[in-house]
């Protein structure tokens, strides 16, 4: 392989590096429930859907429930330990393995590349985990989901502790962020 193929190779490896798939967030609810008839709340893991090991482990569940539990409060959302609570907020996780596929697409039509390099197009693939958090805040009467938003990217490529903490905290906080902003008001009003 000559100098030049060499260059263009690292280029679009570090291309492929710069465009790993970063969080996604997105978000649904009903818009014919009134949300200021809310105001307390009591917080579960999907304990049937959080089958993954890693990314659905008792310690990234406890790291999602603290999450949202900071963010409730936040916006005035009151906990239910005993008793019966407004909102049920039911979170689960899974993960999927994915592949990126990316080509250099350095030949033209007439057989000549950058500068007349005539380098053949190159396919680079790289395989990552996608992880994915949702949460389902559900009205405790009827059972059905009033609200639900969820986060897709990569959220188990963190190696310390402190950075899962943080990843999943940041995740969970991206997610609540399109909730409405206090127990009392309706929809429209927070949004």
């Amino acid at each position: 392989m000559n100098v030049k193929a060499i260059i263009t190779s690292l280029f679009v490896v570090g291309i492929l590096a710069s465009c790993a798939p970063s969080i996604t967030v997105k978000y649904d609810y009903d818009p014919k429930v009134n949300v200021r008839q809310f105001s307390t709340y009591r917080i579960e893991a999907d304990r049937q859907r959080n089958a993954d090991p890693i990314v659905g482990s008792n310690l990234n569940q406890r790291r999602i429930s603290d999450a949202l539990d900071q963010s409730l409060k936040a916006r005035g959302y009151k906990p239910v330990t005993q008793g019966e609570a407004d909102l049920v907020v039911r979170f689960f996780t899974d993960a999927r393995d994915r592949q990126q596929i990316q080509s250099n697409n350095t030949m033209s039509p007439w057989g000549w590349g950058w500068g007349g390099w005539g380098m053949p197009n190159q396919v680079y693939s790289r395989n990552y985990e996608e992880n994915r958090v949702v949460i389902n805040v559900i009205d405790a009467r009827t059972n059905d989901i009033v609200w639900q938003g969820w986060a897709t990217g990569q959220l188990n490529n963190r190696n310390k502790e402190r950075d899962r903490d943080q990843a999943f905290r940041e995740t969970v906080t991206s997610i609540m962020k399109n909730f409405p902003e206090s127990a009392g008001q309706d929809y429209g009003a927070a949004r």
